[in-house]
């Protein structure tokens, strides 16, 4: 991942001077190859469609859907259609870091499975509303900016929850401090740890009341989500990493052999490496 070309249709030095950025894009701009950002992003699809691979899974973003778009997934276009027309608002890196001690989002594992989700007429509408009196608030140079900002977010964040519920159902991915903590910790370590012992450590729990917790508000066990985001990040790049050979993966993954590597992957998805890479 670390080698994997990204391009990002972001300007990062504004995000990161303002905060919260509103951008807008349109048909296919701005997606040559893929796309990795250190943002959290919330997309409002406007008009038209787009095909694309969200953590090598296909997706199809369609008009009134809403995704939520946690830093650190990849995302690679295949096709829009010309009147393709998304209005995206973009939290930086910084200012999500300070929210994330907040649990300001209830949904983090529902929208880590599926990110997107349909929006009513009357939601979309409400969003449109919403995103305006956001981009009048940025355009201000308030005393008390970054707190203000934040409190629009977390509002924003859990009228979508709601939304979100409306739409798909009540979750068990009722994500509190502990497995929001967890996700993060797995990004930040999961190259050179794939055990729950490691994680339990990091929060001086035991390894069963550490599963037993992250799988009470999440729907899943901690070393499913390892194993999840792990192979998200191998498959990443294979793919994207034509020159880099399986050796170089696995070690820059942990692995200390790539048989080992290559047992590892087969047994989580079927495949060897060396078979993946050569199906896409």
């Amino acid at each position: 991942m670390d080698n994997m070309q990204k391009t990002t249709y972001l300007d990062n030095d504004r995000i990161r001077r303002e905060g919260v950025a509103i951008v807008e894009l349109k048909g296919a701009q701005g997606y040559h190859g893929p796309i990795s950002s250190p943002h959290y992003i919330i997309s409002l699809c406007d008009s038209g469609y787009i095909d694309m691979e969200y953590d090598s899974m296909p997706e199809r973003f369609t008009p009134h859907d809403l995704a939520v778009l946690y830093p650190q997934h990849t995302c690679i276009a295949r096709q829009a259609t010309p009147d393709y027309h998304i209005t995206l608002i973009v939290v930086s890196a910084d200012l999500y870091a300070k929210m994330s001690s907040l649990n300001f989002s209830n949904k983090r594992f529902a929208y880590e499975q599926l990110p997107h989700f349909h929006l009513t007429d009357s939601q979309y509408d409400d969003m449109l509303a919403f995103i305006d009196t956001l981009r009048r608030i940025t355009r201000f140079d308030l005393k008390n900016r970054e707190d203000t900002l934040m409190s629009c977010i977390y509002t924003l964040s859990q009228i979508i929850d709601h939304y979100h519920d409306t739409a798909v159902g009540p979750t068990a991915a009722n994500i509190k401090w502990l497995s929001h903590s967890f996700y993060n910790a797995i990004i930040e370590h999961c190259h050179q740890h794939r055990d729950v012992q490691f994680y339990a450590d990091l929060f001086c729990l035991s390894p069963k009341h550490f599963s037993s917790v992250v799988k009470q508000q999440t729907g899943h066990t901690a070393g499913h989500w390892i194993q999840h985001y792990l192979l998200i990040q191998l498959k990443q790049a294979l793919t994207y990493e034509p020159e880099t050979s399986i050796q170089a993966i696995a070690n820059r993954f942990g692995f200390n052999e790539q048989a080992s590597f290559a047992r590892y992957f087969k047994k989580h998805t079927g495949v060897t490496p060396t078979e993946y890479r050569e199906e896409k």
